[in-house]
């Protein structure tokens, strides 16, 4: 460690910073991944009122995946010119405009565009959130942060698994668009980033960032923040090479293959086709229950599961958050097989109809537990700062395109075979990459952005 971090280490005793602001300043900027997960969620109770085709359907549930692709790209344009705030501005246009396009029309092909619109900001907000949250937030806290930042993306699915079957498809448009303004609003009282404004050459700015944030007592402690930050920016600007130099230096190779993998490996979760097909998969699993009350269970489950991460991460590394969470996703999506196996086949379970419910919760909550949350913020803490903008932006679009797939092959297998076809094969896909994840992931628990890329270095 060197002797700047040491120093600010040490006179942490004597003055603290704020971890209040640090949490409010992550709930607030949160608030754009309500959006995040209204999107993903919205065609869930949609579909049942939009009598759709087997085809219209499939592409309506996945194309805002496919829109996420360009997301990231469009994000690392920004970073570096309009600022971080400036960016999740321009992703918050993209959300509005997705919301006013749905309120419009109910056209298919309005509602292919609002599908795509609306995946591009998700896309930028999940790439451009972390960057944000990781530049304010205090080191010892960065991992919880970023958990609690992706906790919202669950609670704005929830949000609409809870109001759309009960309001029309205009009301809940107009949700969408109200939620995007409570951000804005709040969203303006928050600080640009300090490592933003030094990039700049703004310390002036940078300092007043900092203090308001931290809510330090003296500005030496500022001052040694701010040094340590312009010392991590000379650091990286000194390495600075193109791409292409940047993916034959085995850290830097080792980096974004690694990025690669755990986005893929969040995909194969199965929480996305279940976000966007919940309603349709449990009406027809032979409940006896209403099936419009599972995806808000579902989905409920997944504030449970994401919070405890914040919890989990004081008894366990990252790695074995990950490890747990990958096994357990991975053996109930194979229950849930199993149980779509065993109705198909004659089998009567309509009066323990409720173990697809336990196992779906069960494995939403074990994705919430680390392969959900913990991917994005773990991608940023990899990827060095001399390649984080065009390696965030190729883990974006795998991950998009990844889930495009995803989420397509699910309603196809399952149109063409059945619910158990497509569960299992998310299962094998989870358990595989799970195992994997114990000889590729690096725990980077407690570690500072030095360290992790002198470890990756080795």
């Amino acid at each position: 460690m060197d002797t700047s971090e040491s120093s600010i280490n040490t006179t942490a005793i004597k003055d603290k910073p704020s971890y209040f602001r640090a949490y409010l300043g992550v709930i607030i900027v949160s608030l754009l991944h309500l959006s995040t997960g209204a999107v993903m969620g919205w065609s869930s109770p949609m579909l049942p009122k939009l009598n759709l085709t087997s085809t219209e359907s499939s592409l309506v549930g996945s194309l805002y995946s496919l829109g996420a692709a360009p997301g990231p790209f469009v994000i690392t344009l920004c970073l570096d010119t309009i600022g971080r705030k400036g960016t999740l501005y321009v992703v918050w246009l993209f959300f509005v405009s997705s919301w006013i396009l749905l309120l419009s029309s109910t056209n298919i092909n309005v509602i292919y565009i609002a599908r795509l619109v609306g995946g591009i900001g998700v896309g930028g907000a999940c790439a451009g959130i972390p960057v944000y949250v990781s530049e304010i937030a205090i080191t010892d806290i960065r991992g919880r942060l970023g958990s609690l930042s992706f906790m919202f993306i669950a609670f704005g699915a929830l949000l609409v698994y809870c109001i759309g079957p009960i309001v029309d498809y205009y009301t809940l448009s107009a949700y969408g668009i109200s939620v995007a303004v409570i951000f804005l609003i709040l969203f303006y009282f928050l600080p640009e980033s300090p490592y933003y404004y030094i990039r700049k050459g703004r310390r002036k700015e940078a300092s007043a960032s900092l203090q308001k944030m931290r809510c330090y007592t003296t500005q030496e402690k500022v001052d040694e923040e701010i040094n340590y930050i312009e010392k991590t920016i000379y650091n990286e600007k000194s390495s600075v090479m193109s791409f292409k130099e940047a993916i034959k230096t085995p850290a830097v190779l080792k980096a974004i293959g690694i990025s690669i993998f755990l986005v893929m490996m969040q995909q194969f979760a199965c929480g996305n086709p279940i976000s966007a097909y919940g309603q349709t998969i449990f009406e027809n699993a032979n409940l006896n229950f209403p099936a419009t009350i599972v995806p808000v269970i579902y989905l409920f489950s997944s504030l449970f599961g994401f919070a405890s991460v914040i919890l989990v991460n004081r008894y366990l590394t990252i790695k074995t958050a990950m490890l747990i969470s990958g096994i357990g996703c991975g053996i109930l999506t194979g229950l849930l097989s199993l149980y779509f196996y065993l109705i198909n086949n004659g089998v009567d379970l309509y009066y323990c109809s409720y173990l697809s419910v336990v196992a779906a919760v069960g494995a939403n909550l074990f994705i919430g537990l680390g392969v959900g949350p913990l991917v994005w913020p773990l991608v940023a803490e990899l990827l060095p700062p001399a390649i984080k903008g065009v390696g965030t932006g190729i883990c974006g679009f795998i991950s998009s395109f990844t889930g495009f797939v995803c989420i397509g092959l699910f309603s196809i297998v399952a149109d063409k075979y059945d619910y158990s076809a497509s569960f299992f094969g998310f299962a094998a896909l989870m358990i595989m990459s799970t195992i994997g994840s114990i000889f590729f992931i690096p725990d980077t628990t407690g570690k500072t952005f030095h360290e992790i890329q002198q470890m990756l270095a080795k």
